[in-house]
């Protein structure tokens, strides 16, 4: 990885680099919040969320001061839920220590990140690089996959490639260099059929040398997803419907549902839904009742905009609420 290579690449760059509009700017705040968007979300998906998100919360301050059910109705249909809550308490732990200025005066400004709920090895590095507080290159899986390449390395850990990343020369761990790589990932040094030809690294590209660059770095096998039965207990009537308020932790944790146990296959009748998720798929059997399960709360249907809901759950009291002539649209406040 010499200064030859970093020329092409930034020359490559500069020609076919994406334009993103969330690599504009380099407030720590936003790099933050939109890296954490951006885990396990498909990119159109999150980037229809970013402005979103910072109309209603612009500021460190305004997400601190939020409660966590504003955060959670706001991430709606985005999944891991996990992120919303650990990214609204990092939030209000930021701004009790001074917010990212007073991270930026620490000695250790990367240990303090990685400190922080849901703030991870990547996270972290993006935030103090992308934001020019550090020189690091952050690795991701779509990085590790072309320093696999580039090194010829048979390992799959994130964290034996960023402990390599973290010790490259500082040319190559300024911000562009990971923007760049990132780009390079997606548009040519991709899982299958990598277009080497239109590489500007592969002159310095071990796994091309050797004539097998798909076999980096070694596909790890899959395991089918586990299959996961739930009964939904549904007590409505035409005003409204009775959920309860999940536990903050688990499966769609601080969300609101219908009251939900799990249970084993349901043989004689074909489950009313089926959501994948990334670890299993959840098959729903609706169970119709005549009076409110305990622990649950009213919410009318016009007020259910106002609620975080599980995407199907969602979509089934939209439903509901539709066939007594109200209809509510997701995302609104």
């Amino acid at each position: 990885m010499n200064a030859s290579l970093l020329e092409k690449l930034r020359k490559w760059y500069h020609e076919q680099g994406r334009s993103l509009p969330w690599r504009e700017g380099q407030d720590p705040y936003r790099i933050w919040v939109i890296e954490t968007l951006l885990q396990q979300t498909q990119i159109a998906q999150a980037e229809a969320r970013i402005e979103q998100f910072f109309a209603v919360f612009p500021s460190l301050e305004s997400l601190a001061q939020a409660s966590v059910e504003d955060v959670l109705v706001l991430w709606r249909g985005l999944g891991y839920y996990q992120r919303a809550h650990n990214l609204h308490r990092a939030a209000q732990q930021l701004y009790a220590m001074g917010g990212f200025s007073a991270v930026q005066r620490v000695s250790d400004p990367l240990g303090t990140l990685l400190r922080l709920p849901g703030v991870g090895p990547y996270t972290a590095r993006a935030i103090l690089s992308f934001s020019g507080w550090g020189n690091f290159l952050p690795v991701d899986g779509n990085l590790l996959r072309v320093l696999s390449r580039l090194w010829a390395e048979k390992e799959t850990s994130r964290e034996f490639y960023q402990r390599k990343a973290d010790e490259l020369p500082i040319a190559w761990r300024q911000r562009w260099v990971a923007y760049a790589l990132m780009d390079l990932a997606r548009l040519v040094c991709t899982p299958r059929r990598p277009k080497c030809l239109l590489c500007p690294l592969a002159e310095g590209c071990a796994a091309l040398r050797l004539g097998q660059p798909e076999d980096y770095p070694p596909r790890a096998l899959r395991p089918p997803k586990s299959v996961k039965h739930f009964v939904f207990t549904l007590c409505r009537d035409g005003q409204g419907v009775w959920l309860e308020h999940r536990p903050p932790r688990g499966l769609w944790g601080g969300l609101w549902s219908l009251p939900m146990r799990s249970t084993t296959p349901v043989s004689d009748r074909e489950p009313d839904f089926v959501h994948e998720l990334t670890h299993f798929q959840l098959r729903g059997y609706i169970e119709r009742v005549p009076k409110p399960p305990q622990r649950t709360q009213f919410i009318r249907w016009e007020e259910l905009r106002e609620y975080a809901l599980p995407a199907p759950i969602q979509r089934l009291l939209m439903q509901e609420a539709e066939a007594h002539g109200v209809s509510f649209s997701p995302y609104q406040r």
